[in-house]
């Protein structure tokens, strides 16, 4: 029986071989023994600037995504049962989403998942992803906590109000009823500026200041000379407070 011939090839772990970073010959192979790579020289080229036999293709099984994956590698996402491909910086999902370049966030590369497909664009040479905002649609249902419908939202359309003059409303507490009350109000801002610094009833004011032609003001403020009735008569006055005026005429 013919002795049997074993071929060994030179190996080494992928740290070893990136600390001694040899320049294998031509044809010469070398193996990583931890990650199951496999290198060809070609005489000129150092192992670390050296690709890997078949771009380095492997098939990784494991929780996160592997941080320095060749292209065309694959990962099965053991945690959540999903099979990526490793395309440029990205790990492509089979259903057609990104996800963001492994350490450019300083993480395993799982975060920031996006869509693939339009409106979602990726420029490999800044490594920037872009989404299209024209494309995209939110629906009134789609915003937590809002109840309000579309026309009623519609209502601030063409609002050209500031931030500072919107936010007057803040501390508001008056409800939808008490609010309605402006409902069809046409005052012009001029207008409504007037009872700018209001702080007690404008009618209780006016009471105090003003005299009726016919009848009696019942409140006034005599103790700023304010004359309190006027009262014409054809009898004379009887009783009476202080700052009444009576007018006797004959009829």
């Amino acid at each position: 029986m013919p002795a049997q011939t074993v071929i060994k090839l030179r190996r080494d772990t992928a740290a070893n071989w990136t600390s001694t970073n040899p320049t294998l010959a031509a044809g010469e192979a070398g193996f990583e023994s931890d990650s199951n790579k496999l290198k060809i020289g070609d005489g000129s080229t150092a192992w670390t600037s050296l690709a890997y036999a078949s771009s380095g293709a492997s098939v990784e099984v494991s929780d996160s995504a592997p941080s320095d994956a060749e292209a065309n590698t694959l990962w099965w996402d053991s945690a959540n049962a999903i099979l990526y491909i490793r395309y440029d910086e990205f790990w492509v999902e089979a259903v057609g989403s990104l996800v963001g370049p492994a350490g450019a966030d300083g993480t395993d590369g799982t975060s920031g998942v996006v869509a693939a497909t339009s409106p979602v664009t990726y420029n490999s040479g800044t490594s920037t992803v872009g989404i299209d905002q024209t494309a995209i649609s939110i629906t009134t249902s789609q915003i937590s906590d809002i109840t309000s419908t579309a026309a009623e939202l519609n209502i601030l359309d063409g609002v050209t109000a500031t931030s500072a003059e919107l936010n007057i409303l803040d501390g508001v507490t008056a409800d939808a009823t008490e609010l309605n009350i402006l409902d069809g109000v046409t005052a012009t801002t001029t207008e409504l500026n007037f009872v700018d610094g209001v702080t007690s009833d404008i009618q209780t004011q006016l009471d105090v200041r003003v005299l009726e032609t016919n009848g009696a003001v019942t409140t006034a403020d005599t103790s700023s000379n304010v004359v309190r009735n006027i009262t014409l008569s054809t009898s004379a006055p009887s009783g009476g407070s202080d700052g009444d005026v009576w007018l006797v005429y004959e009829a």
